[in-house]
């Protein structure tokens, strides 16, 4: 649990990085500031959801794609993100790939640096004699 808790956090601090990126560095990306933290949090949660789904059904019934489930993956967070909240809007085919790509970029260090933070977190644990949580 405490794992999934520490993945979460990294993901969330990982999406707010990258989606500020996309909204100031691409013009056809827009993120209503007020709500930008709520904003966040529902494309954490649906990226959270939809990754791991849609890279078993990748790697089940398209295996020559499979390197390119997190791509997807990323690209359906945002969609499904822009159709559900009206906090964000984004607009214009460059716009859509590069903010993906953005937010591909997000994913992949949360996919790289969560079990380094959980590796580290349980082993101070260790040298304190608590037991893995």
């Amino acid at each position: 649990m405490d794992s999934l808790v520490t993945r979460a956090v990294i993901a969330l601090a990982a999406n707010a990085v990258a989606l500020l990126l996309a909204a100031l560095l691409l013009d056809g990306v827009r993120v209503k500031p007020l709500f930008f933290l709520l904003l966040v949090a529902v494309f954490t949660v649906i990226s959270l959801l939809v990754t791991p789904t849609l890279t078993a059904f990748v790697k089940e019934n398209a295996a020559p794609i499979a390197s390119l489930a997190g791509l997807i993956a990323a690209f359906v967070a945002l969609v499904i993100t822009v159709l559900v909240s009206d906090s964000l809007r984004v607009t214009g085919l460059v716009s859509w790939v590069m903010a993906t790509l953005i937010m591909w970029v997000a994913a992949l260090i949360v996919q790289y640096i969560s079990p380094l933070v959980v590796r580290e977190r349980e082993e101070r644990r260790q040298q304190r004699g608590q037991p893995p949580a």
